[in-house]
């Protein structure tokens, strides 16, 4: 029985796959709070460009 014990307490398999779905989470988190701030800046630049090029098709 302590064997078992020992072996369950030395086993980190599970705490491996709990830090790797951390580090997803906060990399999905730092990702979508990048879209949030530059997305804005982003489409104002598409939005222009696209102006331009109706302006030019006129």
């Amino acid at each position: 029985m302590m064997i078992r014990i020992h072996k369950f307490l030395q086993d980190n398999r599970g705490a491996n796959l709990v830090e790797y779905i951390i580090l997803v989470g906060v990399i999905a988190l730092i990702a979508i709070a990048g879209f949030k701030i530059f997305g804005e800046k982003v489409d104002k630049k598409v939005q222009e460009q696209a102006s331009k090029v109706e302006q030019i098709g006129n």
